[in-house]
């Protein structure tokens, strides 16, 4: 469990609720394969937007009341979409979870978003699990398919894990930042406050708070990823300086 402590700082939220992982459901991976385990108490919202289409053959439709749904979107079910989130005209959205407070635009498939992560332009994101206050830079893309069907595998807990799956995108940790264009392999496992600019598929495993440019990888100064989330926590009026800690502590083992 050492590199779930690398992706999520929090708890992990699911339909904006805590979600405490049973034995079958440890890991991203897993989350993603069994995301219908999530809807399987979940009633439709029966909610209606102008201009919007709603399938719900094949599984609920919840949006909260305070969600905002732009025209010409295509949502089909199941799909949550949580509290003050704003859903952008001409997304595609099925098989996911959105949670609190997300900015989201595009293609989302069979994919869960922590709270307060925005991926506000075009871009395509599947089987993906992207944690919070991330920000995907416009165009950012997913690989969920590998060109010859074999299992994806990630790098977890220092070693190569299959997820026993064809299908699976990227593991985005919390504070992660990509640049416009940003293409992300298939079994791609970004760590926490790590900072993305790159046109090129980057390395399938980045560490910890690393920055990635021009092909090489180095160490963001602790200061500078503070300076970078006070101001983005600061948008959304919460206050950073009681998460300053904890996220030292995740520093300085890796």
């Amino acid at each position: 469990m050492k590199s779930i402590k690398k992706i999520l700082l929090s708890e992990l939220i699911i339909n904006d609720t805590i979600f405490l992982p049973k034995d079958s459901l440890q890991y991203p991976w897993q989350w993603i394969a069994n995301i219908d385990y999530f809807f399987k108490d979940m009633q439709s919202s029966k909610s209606s937007f102008e201009n919007v289409v709603i399938d719900e053959s094949n599984g609920p439709v919840f949006i909260s009341e305070s969600a905002s749904i732009e025209p010409f979107t295509i949502i089909n079910g199941p799909v949550f979409i949580g509290e003050n989130c704003l859903i952008k005209s001409h997304s595609n959205i099925s098989n996911s979870i959105i949670n609190h407070s997300c900015k989201i635009k595009g293609e989302i498939h069979t994919s869960i978003f922590q709270p307060f992560s925005n991926k506000a332009h075009e871009g395509f994101i599947g089987h993906s699990f992207i944690g919070s206050w991330v920000n995907l830079g416009a165009g950012t893309t997913t690989s969920n398919l590998k060109n010859n069907y074999s299992d994806v595998s990630i790098r977890w807990d220092e070693s190569l894990i299959s997820t026993n799956s064809i299908f699976f995108g990227s593991i985005i940790g919390d504070h992660v930042k990509t640049s416009i264009g940003t293409n992300l392999n298939t079994g791609t496992v970004i760590e926490m406050g790590s900072n993305i600019v790159s046109q090129s598929f980057p390395p399938r495993h980045i560490p910890c708070f690393s920055f990635f440019y021009k092909g090489k990888l180095s160490k963001i100064k602790f200061d500078d990823f503070k300076k970078t989330a006070e101001a983005s926590m600061k948008r959304r009026n919460v206050d950073f300086s009681s998460y300053v800690d904890k996220f030292l502590v995740v520093y300085k083992k890796d």
